[in-house]
């Protein structure tokens, strides 16, 4: 079970304020990136020191704080209050107030524009234009999501409890579609299949695995970071219920459950004319 984040923009729900009092349990419990994708979207830039990069939809930082620590600058581009005010700081990370329609930076003045778990939230057309509007000339661009392995069976009943409270939110989500939500559908699409991506060439698909432990607040915290979960009520009760279940049915000696995570990363080069 997986939502479809080809709808997500155009539902109902105002993706600027989703994630509203969610950004504690999202910094603290949302899993890092994997090493090996961070050095694939770094690679063959140069000398890091030199890079700039603008990480939009940055959320509490958690994949700008990994740029940052090898070096280069990053300039992270957040609308939400709440997401800002949550993360930790880095010297090399610097919070400004956009969102990836807008983004407040000056055209060709950095080196790589990256967004983590957030593309799907943005206009399709409207931001890759003003990535390549702030990308220098052959800038790079990587847009990254890390997914619960449907694979492993601990993953995919953590993914199936989580959703199964969230259920009314994604018939929402299904209910609010229009007709051009299915075009943009279709566009996603042959995106998410690597196939194509407008204003960019050289687009390639990546994957890595990792692993994230967690105890019993983890999971919960880690669940309620989702935008789609109950924040309050009879629904966050049955899931925190569901989940302590499932953690006493699947952690280790030391009281953790390990999910899995697929990190699908794509790479592409800014298309200037």
């Amino acid at each position: 079970m997986s939502f479809d984040f080809s709808t997500a923009s155009d539902s109902i729900t105002n993706p600027l304020s989703y994630f509203s009092d969610r950004g504690e349990d999202y910094e603290k419990y949302r899993p890092i990136y994997p090493a090996s994708a961070i050095g694939t979207i770094l690679s063959d830039l140069g000398y890091l020191s030199q890079i700039v990069a603008a990480d939009v939809g940055a959320g509490t930082g958690i994949g700008a704080r990994l740029l940052a620590d090898r070096g280069i600058q990053v300039l992270a581009i957040e609308p939400n209050e709440d997401m800002r005010t949550s993360a930790t700081s880095h010297e090399n990370v610097e919070f400004l107030v956009g969102t990836a329609e807008q983004i407040p930076l000056d055209s060709a003045s950095v080196d790589l524009v990256t967004s983590f778990q957030a593309f799907h939230w943005f206009d399709f057309d409207k931001s890759l234009k003003e990535f390549r509007r702030i990308l220098k000339p052959s800038g790079r661009l990587a847009l990254t999501w890390s997914f619960w392995d449907q694979d492993d069976l601990v993953s995919k009943e953590y993914t199936r409890l989580v959703f199964a409270v969230s259920q009314d939110q994604e018939n929402q989500f299904r209910s609010g579609m229009q007709p051009e939500t299915w075009l943009k559908s279709i566009r996603y699409q042959l995106f998410w299949q690597g196939l194509w991506l407008p204003y960019f060439t050289n687009l390639q698909r990546h994957e890595f695995v990792s692993n994230q432990s967690l105890d019993l607040p983890g999971l919960i915290g880690l669940a309620r970071s989702q935008g789609f979960t109950p924040s309050e009520g009879k629904g966050l009760e049955k899931l925190m219920s569901d989940l302590a279940v499932f953690h006493q049915r699947s952690c280790d000696r030391q009281g953790l459950v390990r999910l899995i995570y697929r990190t699908r990363l794509y790479t592409a080069i800014s298309n200037h004319r």
